[in-house]
């Protein structure tokens, strides 16, 4: 899918394919490190890079959006069924239990300098409609959002995200957030 940004920059929003594998290492190597810091679904070296797209589909959705000036990716979005292990213990823990049929784990990233250009929103909404249309109900967040990340809170909050209830991990605040899809 085609989308154009508010400042007229074309994108192709689509599915992470086997031939992306140095444009995506690029991506994950340019992030900076706060934002490194707050997206760790897997680790950010070639060879786990590689093995990903070789690998290809794999069970989890892995969305990249690209600029069409030049190829370079600038979001990475990652969706999985159900949830990670770690979610999984940490939602038992309050007897909060999800049908892993209906119900998966989101964890997105957005390239530093295209942060706040509305390539989220776009991204997001496109996921969303695609997860709608399989038939899924309850999108997790993976991992949880820092509570220091006031931004991706508010994010999540304006696309109908609840907050669930707080938790620590690596020495910080951080809070699980749910959307039920309607």
């Amino acid at each position: 899918m085609v989308v154009q940004l508010k400042d007229q920059k074309l994108l192709t929003i689509r599915l992470l394919g086997p031939n992306d594998s140095e444009k995506l290492c690029q991506y994950l190597e340019q992030l900076s490190e706060e934002t490194k810091s707050r997206f760790g679904p897997h680790p950010f070296d070639k060879s786990t890079v590689d093995e990903i797209c070789n690998n290809l589909p794999g069970h989890t959705l892995r969305y990249v959006a690209v600029d069409e000036t030049n190829g370079n990716i600038v979001a990475y979005m990652l969706v999985k069924p159900g949830l990670i292990e770690w979610d999984a213990q940490r939602y038992a823990v309050r007897d909060q239990f999800f049908d892993n049929a209906t119900t998966v784990t989101y964890a997105p990233s957005v390239a530093d300098r295209w942060q706040s250009s509305g390539l989220g929103s776009a991204m997001y909404k496109f996921i969303e409609q695609e997860l709608k249309r399989k038939g899924v109900k309850k999108i997790i967040l993976w991992g949880g959002v820092q509570a220091g990340n006031q931004k991706a809170i508010h994010f999540y909050s304006k696309y109908g995200y609840r907050y669930i209830a707080p938790f620590r991990h690596d020495g910080k605040d951080n809070y699980d957030m749910l959307k039920e899809l309607n």
